[in-house]
């Protein structure tokens, strides 16, 4: 059975503040933690929704930006050979792949400098593809700088890309014949190129309501997407951006 790729799988959010982070989003989306001991004194928290782990919190790393950020864990079959692309694609390895618990990971950036990690599974671990549940991540959208560079970039990773309008040129990359994440223009030119992940909920109005009282910040307020469904982005006590997003369904 091979590995699928072509996917984003895992979500880590890193903060300064892991109890802050951990109270926030589990107040917010109703997510559990599961420690996981790492064998040196430490332990790795990760984010369980019922039964199912989809991601975790780590401490902020030496050289990492202070703010609180996701970053997002793209599948690969093959990690060093996945490094080895990205650079010739003119993206950098930030750290070259290593063991970690049942796989091996890389931190690598795409040729515009967003930041993401790899995954390398020890061995299949299911389809990969998104929960159709409230409280699973559902989509990843990166702002990029260039449009046509990124998704050069990303299609040079095993997605195929499609030009659509949503009120802004944007581009769903898919694999496997379904769509796996998105490219738009970034908004802030300013801002570093990045990923940003999107939680599926039952009413994003609701749940931006309850993030402002949990204290983040409403960065783009709830509107609808034609076939896509209700979204909005927020921006955590810790500066992490994140996006919220209720499907629209038939």
């Amino acid at each position: 059975m091979t590995i699928p790729t072509g996917r984003f799988v895992w979500f880590d959010y890193v903060a300064k503040d892991l109890g802050k982070a951990q109270g926030f989003y589990g107040e917010l989306f109703h997510w559990k933690t599961q420690p996981v001991p790492l064998g040196d004194g430490n332990a790795y928290t990760m984010i369980a929704l019922g039964d199912a782990t989809q991601g975790g919190y780590m401490e902020t790393p030496p050289g990492a930006p202070p703010v609180g950020h996701w970053i997002s864990y793209l599948q690969v079959a093959d990690a060093k050979a996945a490094c080895t692309k990205i650079e010739s694609l003119g993206g950098k390895v930030y750290k070259q792949p290593f063991a970690m618990g049942p796989g091996t990971m890389a931190i690598v950036a795409d040729n515009g400098g967003g930041v993401f990690a790899l995954w390398q599974p020890g061995k299949p671990e299911g389809t990969g593809d998104y929960k159709d549940a409230a409280g699973a991540f559902c989509w990843n959208e990166l702002a990029a700088h260039d449009l046509d560079k990124a998704t050069a970039f990303y299609t040079q990773l095993g997605f195929t890309a499609e030009k659509v309008n949503m009120g802004q040129e944007y581009v769903v990359l898919s694999s496997d014949g379904k769509p796996r994440a998105g490219i738009l223009k970034s908004p802030m030119p300013e801002a570093p190129q990045a990923w940003m992940p999107y939680v599926q909920v039952a009413s994003t109005d609701q749940s931006v309501a309850k993030a402002e009282k949990l204290g983040a910040k409403v960065a783009l307020a709830a509107h609808d997407v034609p076939t896509v469904g209700r979204i909005a982005v927020l921006n955590d006590p810790q500066g992490g951006w994140l996006g919220v997003l209720q499907p629209a369904r038939p």
